[in-house]
């Protein structure tokens, strides 16, 4: 086994400022002893299908900046960090007032956003 990569003991080597470590994945002594073949795909399952808000709010299909609900489309817009968002658009209102980096938007909105044209 190659020790370098961190296969014989397990996880994934990275650096950090105060020298070496070592990611775990798993901790089998933990798992000694147990029959984990029913509860694996349960919580295989549990974990595949879970929902976050954010895909939440997409299939919502709700334009958080014009409120509109008849749209074509819906996308999401993403900053990179809200602390340098001016606050003087309306997008950029919605997104500090949520405290996110990401709002669901009509297409319209979208290109106003990326593009500065009018919407309807």
């Amino acid at each position: 086994m190659n020790t370098e990569m961190g296969l014989a003991h397990g996880g994934v080597p990275y650096e950090t400022k105060k020298g070496k470590r070592r990611m775990m994945f798993a901790k089998y002594s933990d798992c000694k002893g147990k029959d984990l073949t029913e509860k694996m795909p349960d919580l295989a399952y549990r974990y595949s299908h879970n929902t976050t808000s954010f895909e939440e709010r997409l299939k919502a299909k709700v334009c958080e900046v014009c409120g509109c609900t008849d749209s074509d489309s819906y996308e999401i817009h993403h900053v990179n960090k809200v602390k340098n968002l001016k606050g003087k658009a309306d997008w950029e209102k919605v997104m500090l007032a949520k405290r996110r980096k990401t709002i669901v938007v009509c297409h319209k909105c979208h290109m106003r956003i990326h593009h500065g044209t009018k919407t309807e």
